[in-house]
């Protein structure tokens, strides 16, 4: 901060004081009014799954999932929406990542069940 911003007020009349200024310039006054603003946002996000089960067994045969999850990409910063869905009787896996702040696509997969499951963990 430089001595030419304003960095108080008044505390009397109400004028502009700068950093270097020890009484005001018009009433000289000694009195300081100082202003401090400070903003936080808070947010809540919503997340919901659903499990469809086979009666008597307990089996999974469907789950269905949104959820918020926060990411490592500085690119990311508020984080990426998950949708994802798991279909055992149709053997259906699709998994979709949007940027939670803009909506955009970032990955998307769509493949049979059986062929994810298969895949190598890195």
């Amino acid at each position: 901060m430089s001595s030419n911003d304003v960095w108080a007020r008044c505390g009397d009349c109400g004028a502009e004081l700068k950093q270097d200024d020890k009484v005001c310039p018009k009433c000289n006054s000694t009195r300081k009014s100082y202003e401090r603003e400070t903003m936080a946002r808070i947010g809540l996000s919503v997340s919901t799954k659903v499990k469809h089960k086979r009666k008597g067994k307990g089996t999974l045969i469907e789950m269905i999932g949104n959820r918020w999850k926060s990411s490592r990409d500085p690119e990311l910063k508020e984080g990426v929406r998950e949708d994802m869905v798991i279909d055992r009787e149709r053997n259906e896996y699709h998994h979709i990542t949007r940027d939670a702040q803009t909506g955009e696509i970032t990955h998307e997969e769509h493949e049979k069940l059986t062929e994810h499951n298969k895949k190598e963990v890195k």
